[in-house]
Formats: C-alpha cells, structure tokens, sequence
C-alpha cells in the first residue's frame, strides 16, 4: 500500500521548505535556539521521511559522487573528535554536520520532481527578494519589526544586512541566490513573467552591492564569469545572448547604484587599506591558525574548537577576540587536520564534474537549475578564503541544498 500523495512526502517537503525559511530570518541563525530548532525541525522531516520509507517498504537509496567523501569525512570527524581538546564542544560541532548531511539527502530523496523543484528554487529566491526589500527599508531607519533591529551592532545603517547580524552573511546568502535567479532566464520565459524576473534579480543585485561587503562583490564577480564562461562554451544552453544582455543591463545600472557615496567610500577603504577588520588583521589571524595546524597536524584540535584554542594562539596586537579564522579553509583544517585538504579537493572535483555532466542534460530547467547552483557554491568557496560564511547555519544550509541540486539526479515529470 502506497502512503497518501499529501502525508508524509509533504510533511518532508515542508520541513525542507520551512529550514529554507526560517534560518536566514532567524539572524542566520547563528544563535543556540535557533540551531535548536534547526534540529528540532530536521528531525521531523527526517522521521516522516523514514515512516514514508517504512510504509511503501521501499529503502532504495540513491547514489551521489559525494558519498565516498562524506564518509571520508565523518570518519575524520571522528577520529578528531576522539582527540579533541574539548569534547562536548565537538559533539555539538559534529550533531550540526550530521544535521547538514541528513538536509542533504532528504533533498536528494524528495526533491525528487520538477514541480518541487521548481518550488524549491522560487523559495529561495523568494527568501532573498524579502531579504532584499527588508535590508532597504531598514538602511532608510524604517523597521517594523524590533527583533530584527540589532542595538548591540556597530555596524552603520549604510552596510546593508537585513535580518542579519553581519552584512558579509547576507552577501553571502545573496551571491548563492542571485545565480539562480539568472539561470530561470533559460529555462523559456517570455511575457510578463520575464520582466517580473528581471525586475527581482536586479533588486536582488542591488541589495547584493548595497551590503558593501568587498568579498561578496568580488565572489559574485567571479561566479557571473563562471557562469559566462559555461554559457558560452556549452552549445546545449539557448538564449545565452539574452541572458548576457540581461545580466550586462543589470550590471550597468547597478554601476549607477555604485556612484552613491557610501559604496565609494567603501571602494576606496580598500584602496587606502582602511577596512576594519583589515585585511593586514586577517593575515595576522591566518598565520595563528597555521600555527595552530602546525601544532595539531594530523589529527586537529577537535570539530568545533577553534575558538576555544584560538586564545592560546591569537597573535598580539589585535584589539578584539577572533573566535573565527575568516578564512574557512585554514578554520576547519585547524580543526580536523590536514588530511581535510584532500577530502576538500575531492569533494569539490566530484562535485564539478557532476555537474558539467547535467549541464549536457536535455532539460532546460535541469541545465538552467544546475548552472545556477554550480555559479552560487562557485561564489561562496571564492568568499570563504576572506570570511566565514560556512559557519554561519543559514548560509551552510542553503549551500547544502545547492550541492543536492548539483549532484542529485535529474527530476522527473510528474509526482509519484
């Protein structure tokens, strides 16, 4: 007997959806509650998802490139964890790793068709424009909603960070989000649908360059020339020169948006060397995580223990704490060893190259969604050498949901 079309399928699918929703509105979710509730929330879906599995007695897995290196790295993880400096510290690091594995297969298993992931993709799109318009009003002083107003933060009304705390996060969720915006300009709209979209993608671009974060500038930079670069040498994609047309017309008004003072001024912070936290203070940071990889080469100090070890190592001279490397690679390599490295590369190659494959796939919305996801995870690897928008769970999630995209098979036509 099969489960019923609206039962526990879509209590799965609305977990995933709801983590879409909630953790970047959350502040990131950066804070312990709304970790919690990330679990509290995984474990439902992850429950109606075994109950459906149960039901139709049906345990078909369904294979990724990536699952080799996941394994790999949950055995790293354990062996440091055997060897940390701080157990429970790794335990909690370690429960959040397997939270993001388990989002990850429950997206592979149920976003299973092209309606879901259709509505997947314009849910995240639709998360980032409401990201988009809140960041706008709130940089103008208007802000309805007191739990999102931040009085602890030094931040000026300038950097614009909507329901974040921090607004390199927000560009960080919005450089993954964007892509997939432009990669819907293939999948054949036309009308006023096509207007519509390019209308939220400029909004987007324009929120996206307001956040003045220099690393997201320069990540988002780089993922429109990967995705430029695919558009152009792949011959299965139509309608590439539109999309080039669309994105050159939203970079040349977003130009317009750059002449206001403030982004100006930040412009030329890098110039002068003036940015605070400098990047002088991040290299300083960066060799104290060497050092610390120095000491604890092969096994790492534990999952999660950075900011406990990091007050032994933290160089003299910096005026406040660092509980992050700013720089996500040298962070999590500190923290499992350096035979993480490998596994890094590994990851990323299988990824890349399953994702090359999709991009011959004879559906539009499969190349125009692969691209999208491929060009977003491009942008983020490139920020996380200058910032740690890995660490921060809202942004973890959404790159997670993006690697299923990439590596996940083809949807189908219809719901089973």
């Amino acid at each position: 007997m099969k489960y019923h079309p609206f039962s526990l399928r879509s209590i799965t699918c609305a977990m995933l959806y709801a983590l879409c929703v909630f953790t970047p509105l959350a502040r990131g979710s950066v804070h312990g509650w709304a970790v919690t509730t990330i679990h509290m929330i995984t474990l439902v879906a992850l429950t109606a998802f075994l109950l459906q599995k149960s039901w139709n007695r049906d345990w078909k897995w369904i294979r990724t490139p990536l699952e080799k290196p996941i394994l790999a790295l949950l055995i790293l993880c354990l062996i440091s964890f055997s060897f940390s400096v701080h157990h429970r510290t790794s335990l909690w690091a370690m429960v959040l790793l397997i939270n993001y594995i388990i989002i990850f297969y429950l997206t592979i298993h149920t976003i299973s068709t092209r309606t879901h992931l259709r509505r997947l993709i314009y849910l995240i799109i639709g998360v980032a424009l409401f990201l988009s318009l809140f960041g706008f009003f709130k940089r103008f002083g208007v802000n309805p909603f007191p739990w999102w107003q931040y009085s602890e933060l030094t931040y000026p009304l300038s950097f614009l960070s909507a329901t974040y705390g921090n607004h390199n996060h927000l560009a960080g969720y919005m450089e993954m989000a964007i892509p997939l915006a432009l990669g819907l300009f293939l999948t054949g709209y036309r009308g006023g649908k096509l207007f519509l979209l390019t209308v939220l993608t400029f909004i987007m671009m324009v929120a996206m360059i307001l956040s003045l974060s220099r690393g997201g500038w320069i990540s988002a930079f780089i993922s429109l020339i990967f995705m430029s670069i695919c558009l152009f040498t792949n011959r299965y994609f139509y309608r590439k020169g539109f999309l080039i047309a669309i994105v050159g017309v939203c970079l040349a008004v977003v130009f317009i948006v750059l002449a206001s003072t403030s982004v100006v001024e930040r412009v030329r912070t890098v110039m002068e060397k003036r940015q605070e936290p400098n990047l002088n203070a991040r290299i300083v940071v960066w060799g104290g995580a060497i050092k610390v990889i120095e000491d604890y080469p092969l096994r790492g100090t534990g999952p999660g223990t950075f900011s406990t070890v990091f007050t032994q190592y933290q160089p003299p001279g910096l005026t406040s704490r660092y509980f992050m490397a700013h720089n996500d690679y040298l962070h999590f390599t500190s923290e499992l060893g350096i035979f993480l490295i490998p596994i890094i590369i590994w990851m990323i190659i299988a990824l890349y190259r399953k994702g090359f494959q999709k991009l011959k796939n004879p559906s539009r919305l499969v190349r125009a969604t692969t691209l999208g996801a491929m060009s977003g995870i491009t942008a983020i690897l490139i920020h996380s050498i200058g910032d740690f928008n890995l660490h921060i769970p809202a942004n973890a999630l959404l790159f997670t949901v993006l690697t299923a995209i990439v590596v996940g098979p083809s949807p189908q036509e219809t719901n089973k």
